[in-house]
């Protein structure tokens, strides 16, 4: 073959070959392209979507106090939220205490003591007659229990009860052996400005019929209660009142007494509950039963409450 044929087939290949080569170039720009457009396309479409993503993300993941699993970072802000809720919590607990007796004392004088003081003392302030300091108190016909150790178990789970209520208490005795006459007893309630003075005793009789629960309240016309009668009363009668609504007790009612030196003695309202008849078989039984002493003593801390009410 010549020359110039072997030229001419050269020349008619190349320009088969470069339309060839244009296109297939074209095609991988227009690819190119197209994939850059569809990244494009996709960041944009991804920073559209992104800030509600965060937000999403920053509304799921707010601290709150029940949320546990929150960023270390979130500690400080739940540590602030929980000091908060204790101080709320704070304020129920303030206005109980406000509506409660504020700083209401009762003191309570169980009855008697474990070896009597057969010594005088006068009756009340200046006055000329005088009686015995402490006597031995009566004992349970059915128990054998003397008076001085049952006036002290009621007085301790009365001091419970009223405790529990928030009322403060002051005891004139805790054991039994001591020598306390009944105006040191009073001037233990002078001396601490109590709001009540409450004497803790059991009744006893020859007639072991006579039954039920008495409350001694200072005499109208007593003049060394003049000061304390109304109070007194008042105090007196709430208990009785709310004595009467227990149906396994029986009540007679409120006795006025001129004659106790524990009365006279005393510049605060003042009362005694005569809890029952220890000469009584039944009810000494009932008395020595913590069941029926203890439903008897709420009774007795419901009228104190209603009485510490009211002033």
């Amino acid at each position: 073959m010549s020359r110039t044929a072997k030229i001419g087939i050269t020349c008619i290949i190349l320009l088969a070959i470069i339309p060839v080569y244009f296109y297939l170039n074209h095609s991988n720009e227009d690819g190119q392209d197209t994939s850059r457009k569809a990244v494009k396309v996709e960041q944009k479409e991804t920073k559209t979507v992104s800030p509600e993503l965060e937000t999403k993300t920053t509304e799921t993941t707010m601290p709150s106090q029940d949320n546990d699993a929150a960023p270390k970072n979130e500690v400080p802000s739940k540590a602030e939220t929980r000091k908060e809720g204790q101080d709320t919590t704070k304020i129920p607990d303030e206005e109980e205490k406000e509506e409660g007796p504020k700083d209401f004392l009762v003191v309570i004088d169980p009855g008697h003591q474990q070896r009597a003081n057969m010594g005088q003392e006068p009756v009340g302030p200046g006055a000329a007659e005088t009686k015995i300091k402490v006597t031995g108190g009566t004992s349970g016909v059915a128990t054998g229990k003397p008076e001085y150790k049952l006036t002290l178990e009621a007085s301790l789970i009365l001091g419970e009860i009223l405790e529990k209520r928030g009322v403060k208490v002051i005891y004139t005795r805790t054991t039994h052996n001591v020598d306390l006459s009944n105006k040191e007893r009073a001037e233990i309630a002078n001396q601490n400005n109590a709001d009540l003075f409450v004497r803790i005793h059991a009744d006893g009789s020859t007639n072991r019929n006579v039954r039920g629960l008495s409350v001694l309240t200072p005499s109208r016309d007593d003049k060394f209660t003049k000061a304390i009668f109304h109070d007194s009363l008042k105090a007196s009668k709430l208990i009785v009142d709310e004595t009467q609504k227990n149906p396994t007790v029986k009540v007679n009612g409120i006795s006025y007494r001129g004659d106790l030196s524990g009365f006279n003695w005393s510049l605060v309202p003042s009362t005694l509950i005569e809890m029952g008849f220890m000469s009584n078989p039944t009810e000494d039984k009932n008395l020595s039963d913590t069941s029926y002493l203890t439903n008897l003593l709420t009774n007795i801390a419901d009228g104190i409450m209603l009485y510490s009410d009211s002033k």
